[in-house]
């Protein structure tokens, strides 16, 4: 770690309490995800970042729920279901 990030978490932090989410670094690590995905090589996709905001917004109204509590790599599948299941993502297949 670099002795300046530190002041970026803080940064980080002060941000994240200003927003409505509840549950604000759960949120921010979906959002992440959802981005790493959409930049990701192995999947095709059919939106933007930009574009996965508002259907995210309305899913979570509707009561979805993401979750840490199983780590990162049951919080990877989960929100791949929801992209794949929303057919916005699909795998690549590599010949």
């Amino acid at each position: 770690m670099k002795p300046d990030d530190k002041d970026k978490l803080n940064k980080c932090i002060e941000i994240l309490d200003t927003t409505d989410l509840g549950l604000s670094l759960v949120w921010l690590w979906t959002w992440s995800t959802i981005a790493q995905i959409l930049d990701d090589d192995s999947y095709t996709s059919s939106v933007t970042l930009d574009e996965v905001w508002e259907p995210l917004c309305r899913a979570v109204d509707d009561g979805l729920g993401f979750s840490l509590e199983n780590g990162a790599e049951q919080h990877l599948e989960e929100v791949l279901g929801w992209m794949t299941g929303n057919k916005w993502i699909v795998k690549t297949e590599f010949d």
